[in-house]
């Protein structure tokens, strides 16, 4: 028992694939020969990668797990560990035929013909994954052309937009210059209106002053 219901579904996963790829190197793959032996070692090499992985997901798993489970849980993460690398060595054991080896591309065969084949098949697929990475590049080199391109008309753009308001701010400032001086103006008038008028006041108070002196006072 564990802990990890994810642990117990990477097991029962491991434990079928371990089958499948025992009887694939021990029964399928010496009855094999030529380019369908050679499919079916890449086959069995990358089932034991996917295998790998999911040994790393338990191991992860188990590295969680409590106190108690922890130590029966790494344990069988590392017998699941030998048993994949006994398969990755038997993989590159000789069986009744030329010798194979895990992980390389070419893969001996007895008819030269098929072998040249092979190799001719591998340098066109080398050459297409070259031809398309050269066209990712290229489309990404002309993307970003265009992204600069948009970018330094935006840029245009917010400049002109700056300068205007720069003159907007310009022409507010003067039009505030005006308004200043029209008001000062204003002031000084109302200002001297007010004095004339004060002056004027002052003047009739003395008259009817003089009036009523020479009226009613001097006889």
């Amino acid at each position: 028992m564990t802990s990890s219901e994810k642990y117990e579904e990477l097991e029962e996963e491991l434990k079928a694939l371990y089958e499948d790829v025992n009887t694939k190197i021990l029964h399928r793959i010496p009855k094999l020969s030529g380019e369908k032996k050679k499919l079916a070692i890449r086959e069995v090499e990358k089932q034991i990668e996917d295998a790998n992985i999911m040994i790393e997901d338990m191991e992860l798993e188990a590295g969680h797990a409590p106190g108690a489970y922890r130590n029966p849980m790494t344990s069988r993460v590392r017998s699941y560990k030998r048993d994949f690398e006994k398969l990755r060595k038997d993989l590159g054991k000789p069986s009744g035929g030329p010798r194979v080896t895990f992980g390389r591309e070419e893969l001996f065969d007895s008819n030269p013909e098929s072998d040249q084949k092979f190799r001719v098949n591998q340098a066109t697929e080398s050459l297409n994954r070259t031809s398309e990475s050269i066209a990712r590049s290229t489309r990404v080199a002309v993307e970003t052309e265009q992204i600069g391109g948009e970018i330094i008309e935006d840029l245009g753009d917010q400049r002109e937009s700056l300068i205007r308001t720069r003159d907007r701010l310009k022409e507010t400032h003067q039009d505030l210059g005006r308004s200043r001086r029209i008001l000062n103006s204003m002031a000084i008038r109302v200002a001297t209106n007010k004095l004339l008028l004060l002056m004027i006041i002052v003047v009739e108070l003395a008259i009817l002053g003089a009036v009523v002196y020479l009226k009613f006072f001097k006889k």
